[in-house]
């Protein structure tokens, strides 16, 4: 009886270790998207070419690194920026290459968009349509889902943006900073408004020095955060009343931001400094700020921080990506109280988490 019980406190204690950490999936079982699991887009260091996806299984626990390579005998390119899950794909926007690529759902095989000199930044889907900014020229560039060529582009009078999103009719795009003759930045202020119907640009709003992310938080309200110029002038988080167009703001050091049930779900990071572990959440409408203090917050210093912050649109959990330059980072789950769920080391420079 007494080596049965040891048996049985043996296998309890296994199983809890193995719901709270992912496992690594070995290198010969690589098997296409789960149907419920998630997609961290590697963001890799600059030049490095390293940039890559990892799948995390939610059905068996584990995590598969470097996905696309495995499935498509290629890498992803150097720099990715942004991923978004749309239709039967999946399309990742890779800045430093030049490449847009659209991953079936299915496979997991990759078509890979030339995107010229363009330096794709953002993406958001809508009406079979994909949405891409650009850097050169400052643009938006349409993309069929069917044809997987570009269809249209939007000329933007800003600076280089960043950001986009859709609600009805409109797209939201966010124009950040260009270099003067000398490589010194110049920050711009605005956000442009673009008509889905004519793909032209009807409207700026000032919102803040160096605006960045921009996300829908309801049917009549998106956030925008902006980052200052690193100095002497704050960032912030604005929203945008979309009914009369009128603007409420924070001030603060908003590192990244993320949307869910009207909120705006935010981490402020000194960069050189270790995080003190403290997500914000912000009522989209009231501006009311509440906060939680996750666990794990010893796990960050200087060298390890915070580089992603993600909400599970289903079930509210947090994802929080922790980064070091030149070596894999870790995706924290966290639940609305801020107890970690589970953790998983995916590659290096986690930038985003997307439900599949």
């Amino acid at each position: 009886m007494k080596h049965l019980n040891s048996l049985l406190t043996s296998t309890l204690c296994l199983a809890l270790l193995l719901a709270g950490c992912k496992k690594p999936k070995p290198d010969d079982d690589i098997a296409v998207l789960p149907e419920h699991g998630a997609i961290v887009l590697n963001e890799g260091g600059w030049g490095n070419n390293e940039a890559e996806l990892s799948v995390i299984d939610y059905s068996d626990m584990t995590t598969t690194n470097s996905f696309f390579s495995k499935l498509n005998g290629r890498g992803l390119g150097d720099v990715a920026q942004d991923v978004v899950v749309y239709g039967n794909k999946i399309y990742v926007a890779v800045w430093g290459s030049n490449s847009v690529e659209a991953i079936d759902r299915t496979t997991g095989k990759s078509t890979h968009i030339d995107m010229g000199n363009r330096g794709p930044r953002y993406i958001a889907c809508d009406g079979g349509k994909v949405y891409v900014t650009c850097y050169t020229p400052s643009s938006v560039v349409r993309i069929d889902t069917t044809s997987l060529h570009i269809d249209a582009t939007c000329q933007l009078s800003g600076a280089q943006p960043e950001g986009l999103c859709i609600v009805g009719g409109t797209i939201y795009v966010v124009n950040s900073w260009k270099k003067d003759s000398a490589g010194n930045p110049i920050y711009d202020s605005t956000l442009s408004v673009v008509d889905k119907s004519t793909f032209a640009e009807t409207q700026k709003l000032t919102i803040g020095l160096n605006p960045q992310k921009v996300k829908v938080v309801d049917n009549s309200h998106i956030a925008v955060s902006y980052s200052g110029n690193y100095d002497n002038l704050p960032g912030g988080l604005a929203i945008v009343n979309l009914g009369d167009m009128s603007i409420s703001r924070l001030t603060g050091n908003i590192s990244n931001i993320d949307t869910y049930n009207g909120k705006v779900y935010y981490y402020a990071h000194n960069y050189g400094q270790a995080w003190n572990g403290r997500i914000n959440i912000v009522d989209g409408q009231t501006l009311q700020e509440s906060s939680i203090t996750v666990s794990e917050t010893s796990s960050y210093s200087a060298q390890y921080y915070p580089y992603a912050i993600n909400v599970n649109p289903a079930t509210g959990e947090i994802y929080v990506a922790g980064a070091q330059y030149g070596a894999n980072g870790d995706v924290y789950c966290f639940t609305q109280t801020g107890s970690l769920k589970w953790k998983a080391e995916v590659g290096p420079l986690p930038s985003k988490i997307v439900e599949l």
